[in-house]
């Protein structure tokens, strides 16, 4: 257990720097955050990929390290976009456009409830 915590933790270190090396480098194009774009494409396709080789397995240390670590902390959007999808390959629409809608509109405004709340203090 200790061990998987650890491999989480540096592969967490390692996403979290990949995703502040893009933010750095790469300027908003016209204001649009294609930094933030480019992160949530390549997570998405990282998770998705290392998922998918047919070597994995949800117990390997590579699930730890490069899953739960490195892309959770690159992006979110990887993990989420994922559930999305696994939601779609079951049948299951109707979570599946819940989950899309849900997530993006109340993000959205829990983003602009707490800028509110505190401006307000």
């Amino acid at each position: 257990m200790l061990s998987n915590i650890l491999f989480v933790f540096f592969g967490g270190a390692i996403g979290a720097t990949a995703r502040f090396a893009f933010q750095f480098y790469l300027p908003k194009i016209g204001g649009f955050p294609i930094s933030t774009l480019i992160v949530n494409i390549i997570g998405s396709f990282f998770l998705g990929f290392i998922f998918n080789l047919s070597s994995y397995k949800s117990d390997n240390w590579l699930h730890y390290l490069l899953l739960a670590g490195f892309a959770a902390a690159f992006t979110t959007f990887s993990t989420f976009a994922f559930e999305t999808v696994q939601m779609f390959r079951e049948d299951d629409y109707i979570l599946g456009i819940l989950n899309l809608a849900l997530n993006n509109l109340l993000c959205v405004i829990f983003i602009l409830f707490g800028m509110k709340i505190s401006e307000a203090i």
